[in-house]
């Protein structure tokens, strides 16, 4: 009887398509900017097609990118081809549909606050990059710090005319332990003030939220045949499509360092 439920939550998974509510933006000082990272080595066999794609275990960083994309359609988040804006209430459907995919199971969460008086951006890129857990290497660890970057010229690389707010949305599949494989969402929400009638910051607010889900390869696998019918997107095909495009010509009154700071 369990294994009959489990197949009806996953047939419910991959059949049944939730109805939202379209959510307008409240105010176009508030947006969301999402960035797709993929961390360790993609295995995947581009030739591969069909149930082979979730079935063998090289295959698993595309399995994965699929299913992600699968979280994506049920949750109407699209950010390469959608605002900013629009994507603050699809956002919100995000987390909870990857909350509901059968195929992870969260292990971890936890939030950390901060605030401060600062008009340099690297404090923040830190803060964020330190909450990684010494899990990234030196090279992930830059590529990471340009990546919050790119987000922050998404949003703040233009002139405010009100204090900005924004969430910064990364989503990492996160395969450096094939063994341990893992994803990871870490979402900042983030409040600019700035001195009134200048391009200069006064005060920086911030909440990070981390999530880390288990990716269940032996489920994965026990449904590939039903798995089959999604749409195979590969992780270079994911990095695109779930990363929100950068401005053009946007600039930031600050340059973002390779080497870590003490």
């Amino acid at each position: 009887m369990q294994n009959l439920n489990i197949t009806q939550l996953v047939e419910s998974w991959i059949h049944v398509s939730p109805s939202f509510q379209i959510n307008e933006p409240q105010n176009n000082t508030f947006q969301v900017i999402a960035r797709a990272n993929m961390l360790g080595t993609d295995t995947s066999d581009p030739d591969s097609k069909g149930a082979k794609v979730y079935s063998e275990p090289q295959n698993l960083p595309t399995a994965t990118a699929s299913i992600l994309n699968k979280v994506g359609n049920r949750a109407n988040f699209h950010p390469q081809s959608q605002s900013g804006e629009r994507l603050e209430g699809d956002f919100i459907n995000y987390l909870k549909q990857i909350d509901k995919t059968p195929f992870f199971a969260l292990t971890k969460s936890g939030t950390t606050a901060d605030k401060f008086d600062s008009k340099n951006y690297n404090v923040l890129i830190d803060q964020i990059i330190s909450l990684y857990d010494g899990v990234l290497s030196q090279h992930d660890e830059n590529l990471m710090r340009k990546s919050i970057a790119d987000m922050a010229k998404s949003v703040f690389g233009r002139n405010p005319l009100n204090d900005q707010k924004a969430i910064f949305l990364m989503t990492t599949i996160d395969m450096l332990n094939p063994l341990i494989p893992r994803i990871l969402i870490y979402y900042t929400t983030l409040h600019m003030k700035y001195v009134k009638g200048k391009f200069e910051i006064s005060l920086q607010e911030f909440q990070v939220n981390k999530r880390e889900y288990a990716i269940l390869p032996d489920l994965i696998s026990a449904y590939a045949d039903k798995l089959s019918i999604l749409m195979r997107m590969s992780v270079d095909q994911w990095l695109l499509e779930y990363t929100s495009p950068e401005r053009i010509n946007a600039k930031l009154c600050f340059e973002v360092s390779s080497v870590q700071r003490n």
